[in-house]
């Protein structure tokens, strides 16, 4: 039985596995979080905007996409509390959430 339980392991282990295309929105939506939970914590409120809604613009409006936006910025809000480190700057901080801006349009634009 032992050895038919293994056939059937390696069996299925060996089927290729397809990547959840969703996964990558997923991502992108998490990346753009996290900048935002350091722009709330560096009172950058113009970039806290611009982030909100390039997701209401560009994500469906599903539950894992918000939720994605949301955990993310939290969980950064508080490591860069924790961190207690200063503020990056605001030029390379725009610059940085306008990159992560075009992903989120890259990875939601319809082929």
């Amino acid at each position: 039985m032992r050895h038919v339980l293994m056939a059937v392991v390696v069996a299925t282990s060996a089927q290729p596995v397809q990547a959840d295309p969703m996964a990558g929105q997923v991502d992108a939506v998490r990346a753009l979080g996290e900048l935002n939970g350091v722009a709330l914590q560096c009172k950058y409120i113009d970039q806290v905007r611009r982030m909100k809604a390039a997701v209401v613009a560009n994500a469906p409006k599903e539950r894992v996409f918000g939720l994605a936006f949301d955990e993310a910025t939290n969980e950064a809000f508080l490591a860069f509390s924790r961190k207690g480190g200063p503020c990056p700057g605001y030029g390379g901080f725009e610059s940085q959430v306008g990159e992560r801006i075009e992903l989120v349009q890259q990875v939601f634009a319809t082929p």
